[in-house]
């Protein structure tokens, strides 16, 4: 309590996180855990930022209570992971000691019931911030595993986007340290690869990660898709992208299989691989083949093609229409190819496109979006032009 302390006190203990880590830190030695939480949720309060050694020194306290505060340990990670504060190596190994002691704790407690049962939360979807793969409140539902929930959570603070080459490495590494242990990993595991796989373009790998849950019986969900089509772009590899896509959609047809449902978003991150090879190659084969695919794409949209899986009702044809930045893509290449196709029936039938998406509502009634590059109001430009002299 700094309430009777001098004002010049106050201000030291306000804005120096040096100061509120020591306070936290001489708790946990004390023993008095929810006075350390309670500062940690103070300090933040007077806009004090707890660093990484302010959690480590709390995580620290938090291991060594007796039982594990396990909940207040993982709001510390999540926390972290907010920040994009990174584990240093004492508190990653105690973390790992606390997690390999619970695995094995848990193995013996169940292994009359025939081995152990995960039953993880995934809750990564479109509304959901693609950081709440788990639910920290669901660690004390009696049929989660308190281990996965923490080897769950490390593996979450190590993943980050960045050049840094080791990341991958650390966090393939930990999931097999998690697999020794005795812990079964549930998909949201198996996403966290993935997206790991994701920020470092290792799309062979986001490929690997695949096919080990096909073997493991986990069946892979949106998020899971989502993560391995992001591998892809990051790689610019359309084609390994095209190859993930259909390998969700024959997934799907499988019996006893959850059907893939694409929405907008899914098919508008497949459209952006696409895009994002275009933009980093000049050869004007790929070019071309690129420009097809995406015309291809919007066709197979509106033609609600099965075979790409495109006729689901998940995905409404008005929802893409109504996008002007998704339509302003597939307009760049339907008018790119009109000037650089290799067959006069393909220069028309790209033409004809053009056309059909310059005369859409949503480029006469509305304003052109701010984020319109110069490349795609010219090539409006040039398919409206050609709009108008279809007119006479």
């Amino acid at each position: 309590d700094t309430s009777g302390a001098p004002m010049y006190r106050q201000q030291v203990l306000h804005n120096e996180v040096g100061a509120w880590t020591a306070a936290i830190n001489a708790c946990g030695r004390m023993g008095r855990v929810d006075t350390a939480m309670k500062l940690f949720h103070t300090m933040q309060k007077f806009d004090v930022k707890p660093n990484s050694v302010t959690c480590g020194c709390l995580s620290d306290c938090l291991l060594k209570a007796s039982p594990v505060r396990m909940t207040e340990t993982l709001e510390v990670l999540q926390y972290m992971k907010q920040e994009g504060l990174v584990p240093g190596e004492v508190m990653y190994t105690s973390l790992m000691g606390i997690a390999l002691t619970l695995a094995e704790k848990e193995n013996r407690s169940v292994i009359r019931k025939d081995g152990l049962h995960v039953n993880l939360i995934d809750k990564f979807d479109d509304n959901t911030p693609s950081d709440d793969l788990v639910s920290i409140n669901a660690a004390t539902t009696e049929d989660t595993s308190e281990a996965i929930f923490l080897y769950t959570e490390l593996m979450r603070c190590l993943i980050h986007d960045t050049n840094d080459d080791n990341m991958i490495l650390r966090v393939f590494l930990l999931f097999q340290e998690m697999r020794n242990a005795g812990a079964t990993p549930d998909v949201a595991c198996y996403n966290l690869l993935l997206r790991a796989c994701a920020f470092s373009g290792d799309v062979h790998k986001a490929q690997d990660v695949l096919s080990r849950m096909d073997a493991d019986g986990i069946e892979p969900n949106r998020a899971s898709w989502r993560e391995a089509l992001k591998a892809a772009m990051k790689a610019t590899r359309s084609d390994i992208a095209d190859v993930i896509w259909d390998a969700a959609v024959a997934h799907g047809k499988k019996k006893d299989s959850r059907p893939f449902a694409p929405k907008a978003s899914d098919v508008e991150l497949l459209l952006n691989v696409y895009l994002h090879e275009l933009k980093n190659t000049s050869n004007h084969e790929v070019r071309n083949t690129l420009n097809k695919k995406i015309m291809s794409l919007y066709e197979g949209i509106v033609s609600k093609s099965e075979e790409r899986g495109l006729h689901r009702d998940s995905l409404s044809v008005n929802d893409i229409e109504d996008n002007q930045q998704f339509m302003l893509g597939i307009l760049r290449a339907a008018v790119s190819y009109e000037l650089h196709g290799d067959t006069e029936e393909e220069r028309s039938r790209a033409r004809n496109l053009a056309v059909d998406i310059a005369g859409l509502e949503i480029f006469h009634q509305r304003k052109l979006s701010s984020r319109a590059d110069r490349a795609s109001k010219k090539a409006l430009q040039l398919a409206q032009n050609w709009l108008y002299s279809y007119s006479y």
